[in-house]
């Protein structure tokens, strides 16, 4: 199965819950095979699958700078010199992410990101806007969805998991992202931007409500080439402060919004959502768990409690509100 990770709204935690969720469902079960996909121009997921830290950021920098430029964006390059046919060496972009970083497990493999995919942007659409051929909309919006399926093929497992990290845009390089994927996972954080959000995938990716009207040529090319959009699996109230094992009074009442909001949606396109259903998950804050991983390179299931050196502070990682992440993550995870 192919996931987005994806909200119109920045900063609610995309990248982080990628990298967890790669890394939980690749250790829990070993047979399997999980590939990242950074489909974020800053390539911050990237950095933390890489290691973390300046180090992740250094053997990021060295991928992107050798001549093979083994990135998302380095393939983009070659299909946008070739836009109607697949190069025939897709699988080489696939990266193992253990020989980078040594805490993830054997079955995690990285798509890196690339900075390059702003500017590519421009160029994507213009291609994809070409009069001939008559399906180069078609040809060009497949492009990750050709890069990945190339990549879990050389993998040769028939269950591979695919998460793609989206950036907040709905840029050219995020609708090949919506394309390549096959359920979304929406992640929100308590304010009224995440609650507006939802009302924006409405109209940007599905063509309903208010504004869609002025946002609906995404949808409108995907069915005139039949091209299936990814629909919803869940989504996420992140980041939210409990009080007696529940969302503190503040952060409850924007939740509620946000599920009024998807409620929404559902009730106007049931066929955008996974049976037709609602599926909620209250993640509460990382607090200092995201930083520790972040910078070390290093999986959920291997922190613990203690004290760790980041940089110039020393970030204290408490049992409860770790044993409560991780009782989050493992819910979604066993959703998924």
């Amino acid at each position: 199965m192919r996931y987005a990770i994806w909200n119109n709204k920045g900063g609610v935690g995309k990248s982080f819950l990628s990298f967890v969720l790669g890394t939980e469902i690749a250790n829990r079960d070993p047979d399997s095979r999980v590939i990242l996909v950074d489909m974020c121009p800053q390539a911050n997921l990237s950095e933390v699958v890489l290691g973390g830290g300046s180090e992740g950021a250094h053997r990021l920098a060295s991928i992107l700078a050798s001549s093979d430029r083994r990135t998302v964006g380095g393939y983009l390059s070659t299909r946008i010199s070739s836009p109607h046919q697949e190069t025939g060496h897709e699988g080489g972009y696939l990266l193992t992410a253990k020989e980078y970083n040594e805490a993830l497990p054997k079955n995690l493999y990285l798509i890196a990101g690339d900075p390059s995919l702003e500017l590519q942007a421009q160029v994507i659409g213009q291609i994809g806007s070409q009069a001939l051929p008559d399906d180069a909309w078609k040809n060009v919006h497949n492009w990750l969805l050709d890069l990945v399926t190339a990549c879990a093929g050389k993998l040769g497992h028939a269950g591979t998991t695919v998460i793609i990290d989206c950036n907040p845009s709905f840029s050219a390089y995020t609708e090949l992202a919506m394309i390549a994927s096959e359920r979304l996972i929406i992640p929100c954080s308590s304010d009224g931007a995440s609650a507006r959000a939802i009302d924006n995938i409405g109209a940007l990716l599905y063509g309903v409500g208010p504004s869609a009207t002025e946002t609906a040529s995404f949808k409108r090319k995907s069915e005139t080439f039949n091209m299936p959009l990814p629909i919803v699996h869940s989504v996420l109230l992140n980041r939210s402060t409990l009080y007696n094992k529940k969302a503190s009074k503040a952060f409850g009442a924007m939740f509620d919004e946000i599920k009024a909001r998807t409620r929404g949606l559902r009730d106007t396109s049931p066929q955008h959502f996974v049976a037709g259903g609602l599926k909620f998950h209250e993640i509460p804050d990382a607090h200092s768990v995201a930083i520790v991983c972040s910078h070390l390179g290093s999986p959920l299931y291997a922190v613990s409690p203690g004290q760790y050196s980041v940089h110039d502070t020393n970030p204290q990682v408490n049992r409860e509100p770790l044993d409560r992440y991780k009782e989050a993550i493992s819910k979604l995870v066993a959703d998924i």
